[in-house]
Order: structure tokens, then C-alpha cells, then sequence
């Protein structure tokens, strides 16, 4: 909470004072100003002289923060705009039934955005040293975060996106489990290392635990590095695991003929036990117990499952192997109730319970809990939304989802570097996104004319044309103020501000008439149509293009312009005495370029200037013009007289 200037003290309060000891005001698009109201002051400390006056009151900047501004999570911020950005276009133009391949496709990749960031910030943690930006302990909390939202996005993916027919679930639960809790894979690589695997003292946990994460060929393999590997119990619980029948809902098996064989490979597991195959080895009996899907074994092996949800999937993968989301509920209470001793329900823990409740809109609702920004939340119900519409299901989650979206832009436009990719959001937001879009481009500030290039850009791009006619003027204003005539008129023509370019064409004229030189004329040069926002602006094009043609030898043509731009009175008054001037060398040519009526036009100018009472703020304003106009002025009309009788007389000659 830093300080602010307290020169904006001068802000009055009084009509609003409200208790308590601070009050704020909206500053800008997620920041607020606070400020202390004085305490009011007693008899006793008024005459006791304790009451300062003129004391001066700081005000604090209060800036929402989030850790979505650390280097890390930017990347995840500036990648996951293009992966939003193409699913929208692709939902748009997708055939209905390739629909659900793109919500697949973009919900895959925004767990591939989120598993780099995890990578990478994983690496940051073990380099010696840690980051200079961000700390080690930003870095686990950022981790953290991030496992959280990969965990919950695969499991909203595989229970509502990448659904398979008949809704059977277990394959792809059992994936989700060995994805998230790989520490048995750990195991097994750092036992199978060893010199004699057997004798190494994780030996059979490692074993257990791929069991019951159905990774059924890994246990193979590690029992058939035990050195009883050829004896009947072993090659008997072998065959058990190879003969173990997965569901494939595409392999043209239908769920009755797999729940037959799966009954059978199950009643033969429980013959064995019976008849003692297993009875020389403690451990093999264990693992037979678990594919009989033994409640009492599994509870004990919870140790090796962590979670409610490992314990969940190891169940059913051997008690139902058929089993669809609505089966989901009653079996995480079952799991959450064994496991009561061992886990403390989480925040996270409510989001998963949510989902596998089927309840999407308690999904959301709880991730808002889990995370402190909305990233997550909004992509994610982006997704779901889509995913509902997809199926012509009836929900709420469209206008759910347009406020996430406002909220989560809103945040962006917060940050000094995001506000572009606020904008990408807004666009998808409806009337109220056209709106705050509006006020976000309004509030930036404007600090370069590359930030004032982009600002015009963006506003352009989405029509908003008070937009760019207020950053023009602001930029036009500036370079005025820094004495950048030319900038300023440039700005101000894209502007369209007639009376911001009639100012800055008349002080083009004024420091033409002190210096003689033009400002920016290779801008005069190239106004066209845009000359004619104002009149002053005409009259600057056209008398820079007299300049021209005089330049060119075109001494006909720039007469004829000159004359013209002093008859129409489009000139300024204060410039006519430089207008004068510049006709004498037209006046003095051997052969006459001004006409007899033109040069009446100029006598009667000349009379206008040297008959007229001029104001005397007038006088001092162009004392220069006004100057070489008295200094000049017998000779002008000695250069028109003469003009005259030759134009009279060419004119006559002609006729004749």
C-alpha cells in the first residue's frame, strides 16, 4: 500500500463522510484510493491548539494483486488466450457431431498449458538458487495451484467431455489415478534398480500398489524378478493377473458378456484362495484378496492409496468394473467413510465430490473456493458451457459464464502489460463486454505514442470511434505542450477536432510569421481532405501549396491561389499583411501574372489593412507582420499601380 501524490488533497469529503477511519473511492479499473477522515475535533483541542491546520493528508493506492501476475503463471495467462480464442472460433464452425472432438481437443490442450508451466516451475524449484523474482515458497504455493487445477480439469474432462458409450468410466478413472499419484511408478523403478529387488524393503509395497492402481503388468514384472518367480504360487498368480478382463467399450464385447467373464475370472481368483494355492506366501495371498476386491484387505492397504478418490477407483476396479457416473456418488461416501481416519476433507475434496456427483454448477461454484482468481473457473465453465450446449442440455451456465468471463478481464485489465488480452475476452462478452471494453481502453493511460498507436488499434478493430477521437486529443494535447506543432496537428486531424486543429493551424501561423519557416511541412503537404476539417487548416494547406507552386515556377497558378485566398477572406485578418508581401515579387515580374482584377482585389485589401482600426492587442500579437507591412507598404502600392497599367494594357492588346 504505497502513497500516493498529496497534491490531490484538495478533494472535498465533507458531504460524504462515512464511519470509520478510512474512505475510498474508485480509482480506476481494479485499484482503489483510500484516504483517513479526520476525527472531529472538540472545543477543548481547538482552543488548546492541538487541531493542525493545513496538515497535509495522504491518500493510499490499493492495487488487487494475484498470483497470476508472477512470471510463471503470466506464460499460463498469455498461452491460454490463444487456446480460448481458437475454441471459439472452432465450436462456431464445427459440424455439430465434430463438436465434441474440438471441446476434447482444446480442454487437452489447456492440461498441456497447465503441465508446462508445472514442469518448468518444478525446475525453477531445484535450481540451486531459486529465482530472483519469484521465491521458492511462490513457487511450491504456484505448484500447488497448479497441480489442483490439472487434477480437477482431467477428471471434468473424462466424467462430462470424453464421455465413451454407455457411460462406463473405470479405464478411464484408473488412467486418471496413475496419472496424479505416479509414486508406485517411482517405486517400482528404484526397486527394479537395485541389486536383488526381492530383498529391497519396498519391495512388495511397490508390488500392492501396482495392483491397485491396475498396473497389472508392472506387478508381473516385479514378481518375476523374485527368485520363487518358477514355483506354482507365483506362476499361478500370474496367470490371475494376465487373465484379468478389462471392459473396452469399443471392442464390440457387450457389458453382459464382459460381466460374465468377469465373474468367472473372479470366482476363479476366490477358488484359489480357497484351496490354498497361495497358502506358502502371505503376500501372494494379499494380492489375490485385492483381485477378489476384498473390502477388509483394502482398507488396509490404504496407506498405499492416499486419497479417498485412489481408494475409490482401486474398488471398483475390482468389485465394479462396469461402473457409470451415476454410481460415482454413493461410491466416494463409501470411500470418504473409510477413510475418515486418515484424511481431512478439503476444499478440493468438495470440487471432486462435486463433479462426481454430476452437480456442474456446484463444480464451479466450489472451484471459486479452491482458487483465488478466476482463470480457472472461467475456462473452465467456458468449456462446460459448450460442452452442455453441445448436448442440448437446459442450464444456467451461459450468462454463469459471460459474468466469469467479465470478472476474470476485469482482473486483466488491472495489470499494466494484460490489458490486451482483456480485450480478447471482452469481445465474447455480450453488450456488457462491448462496455467494459470501452472503459478499460478509456482509463489506460496514455504514455507513448506507441501505447497511444496500440490503444487506436484496438479501439479501430471493435469501432470505437470515442475512443480514438479521445486518445488523439490527449496525444494532441501532449505533443502541444511539449511544443511538437507538427505531431499536434497530426493528431489532431486524426482526431477530427475542428477546434484542437483550428488552434494548433493558427500557431503554425504565428511561428511562421516570426521565423519565416514552415513547421512539419512535409505534413502540410500531405493533409488532402482532411484540410478541410477546419478553415484555418484549409487556409494552411492551400497557402503551403502557393508555396509550392511559386517554388515550381508556376507563378500563374500561385497568383491566381494567392489572390483567391485573400478575396474568400479565408485567410486570418493578422495574416493579410504577410499575403501582401508575399504578392510583391508576383507584382514585379516582366510579364504580368496577376490580372487587372486581381490586382483590384489586392487595392482593396491594401485599403482594408491601412483604413482599419486595429486593436491594439492585435497590433502587439503581429507586431512583426504588421512591421514589415508599414515598412512596405508604398512599395506594394507602387508594385500594384504599375502591375495594373501593365495588366490593362496586356489585357487590351489581347482583345485587340
Amino acid at each position: 500500500m504505497d502513497p500516493s501524490n498529496e497534491t490531490a488533497q484538495t478533494w472535498a469529503v465533507e458531504d460524504n463522510v462515512m464511519e470509520g477511519r478510512m474512505c475510498g473511492i474508485m480509482s480506476g479499473l481494479g485499484s482503489f484510493t483510500l484516504f483517513p477522515l479526520q476525527p472531529e475535533h472538540t472545543s477543548q483541542d481547538t482552543a488548546s491548539g492541538s487541531q493542525t491546520q493545513g496538515e497535509p493528508v495522504k491518500l493510499y493506492q490499493l492495487q488487487l494483486s494475484s498470483w497470476l501476475w508472477g512470471r510463471q503463471a503470466r506464460k499460463l495467462v498469455n498461452e491460454s488466450v490463444g487456446t480460448f480464442l481458437s475454441l471459439q472460433t472452432a465450436i462456431s464452425e464445427a459440424e455439430p457431431d465434430r463438436r465434441n472432438t474440438v471441446l476434447v481437443k482444446k480442454c487437452r490442450e489447456y492440461r498441456s498449458i497447465i503441465q508446462a508451466c508445472q514442469q518448468e516451475t518444478e525446475s525453477l524449484q531445484q535450481r540451486e538458487g531459486g529465482d530472483e523474482t519469484e521465491t521458492q515458497e511462490d513457487l511450491m504455493s504456484l505448484q500447488d495451484i497448479l497441480y489442483k487445477m490439472e487434477l480437477i480439469l482431467s477428471l471434468v474432462e473424462l466424467l462430462f467431455i470424453d464421455t465413451v458409450p454407455g457411460g462406463h468410466l473405470l479405464n478411464h478413472l484408473v488412467k486418471w489415478i496413475q496419472m496424479h499419484f505416479p509414486q508406485h511408478e517411482r517405486k517400482k523403478q528404484v526397486v527394479l534398480e537395485s541389486d536383488r529387488p526381492h530383498l529391497h524393503p519396498d519391495y512388495w509395497q511397490a508390488v500392492y500398489g501396482s495392483v491397485l492402481q491396475g498396473r497389472l503388468d508392472d506387478a508381473r514384472l516385479m514378481l518375476s524378478n523374485h527368485p520363487s518367480a518358477d514355483t506354482d504360487p507365483f506362476l499361478s498368480i500370474d496367470e490371475l493377473l494376465r487373465k484379468m478382463p478389462t471392459f473396452q467399450a469399443y471392442g464390440g464385447v457387450s457389458v453382459g458378456d464382459f460381466e460374465v467373464r468377469w465373474q468367472h475370472w473372479q470366482s476363479e481368483c476366490e477358488r484359489r484362495l480357497e484351496e490354498g494355492h497361495f497358502a506358502s506366501s502371505h503376500h501372494l495371498r494379499v494380492i489375490c484378496k485385492i483381485l477378489c476386491g476384498d473390502p477388509e484387505i483394502l482398507t488396509k492397504q490404504i496407506n498405499l492409496m492416499e486419497t479417498w478418490y485412489h481408494l475409490m477407483v482401486s474398488t471398483l476396479l475390482f468389485t465394479k468394473p462396469t461402473v457409470k457416473l451415476f454410481h460415482l456418488s454413493n461410491a466416494s461416501q463409501d470411500a470418504i467413510v473409510r477413510m475418515q481416519d486418515q484424511q481431512v476433507i478439503t476444499a478440493l475434496d468438495h470440487v471432486l465430490l462435486a463433479a462426481m456427483e454430476a452437480d456442474i454448477y456446484q463444480v464451479i461454484k466450489e472451484c471459486q473456493q479452491v482458487m483465488d482468481n478466476p482463470w480457472f473457473t472461467t475456462h473452465l465453465t467456458d468449456l462446460l458451457c459448450h460442452t452442455m450446449q453441445h448436448k442440448g442440455k437446459q442450464q444456467v451456465l451461459p450468462p454463469l459464464r459471460e459474468a466469469l468471463l467479465l470478472d476474470y478481464a476485469e482482473l486483466l485489465a488491472s495489470h499494466s502489460s494484460l490489458w490486451q488480452v482483456s480485450l480478447l475476452y471482452l469481445d465474447y462478452c455480450g453488450p456488457r463486454g462491448v462496455a467494459m471494453a470501452q472503459e478499460v481502453l478509456q482509463r489506460l493511460p496514455v504514455t507513448s505514442d506507441a501505447r497511444a498507436q496500440k490503444i487506436i488499434q484496438m479501439a479501430s478493430e471493435r469501432e470505437f470511434d470515442g475512443v480514438v477521437v479521445s486518445v488523439c486529443r490527449v496525444m494532441g494535447r501532449q505533443a502541444l505542450s511539449q511544443g511538437r506543432l507538427g505531431a499536434a496537428i497530426w493528431w489532431g486531424v486524426r482526431s477530427k477536432d475542428a477546434a484542437f486543429t483550428s488552434h494548433l493551424a493558427h500557431q503554425i501561423l504565428h511561428k511562421y510569421i516570426a521565423d519565416g519557416q514552415f513547421e512539419s511541412s512535409t505534413l502540410l503537404d500531405h493533409l488532402g481532405p482532411a484540410m478541410l476539417l477546419s478553415d484555418t487548416l484549409t487556409f494552411l494547406g492551400k497557402y503551403r501549396e502557393f508555396h509550392v507552386m511559386y517554388q515550381e515556377g508556376r507563378y500563374e497558378e500561385a497568383a491566381a491561389l494567392l489572390v483567391s485566398l485573400i478575396s474568400s477572406r479565408l485567410a486570418p485578418e493578422y495574416f493579410w499583411p504577410v499575403l501582401l508581401v508575399d504578392a510583391l515579387p508576383l507584382l514585379k515580374a516582366k510579364e504580368p501574372v496577376i490580372s487587372s482584377d486581381q490586382t483590384y482585389e489586392l487595392m482593396y485589401i491594401l485599403d482594408t489593412l491601412s483604413n482599419t482600426t486595429r486593436d491594439k492587442e492585435d497590433k502587439m500579437e503581429n507586431e512583426a507582420a504588421f512591421a514589415t507591412f508599414s515598412d512596405r507598404e508604398k512599395e506594394i502600392r507602387l508594385a500594384l499601380s504599375h502591375n495594373l497599367a501593365q495588366a490593362i494594357i496586356c489585357e487590351g492588346t489581347v482583345e485587340s
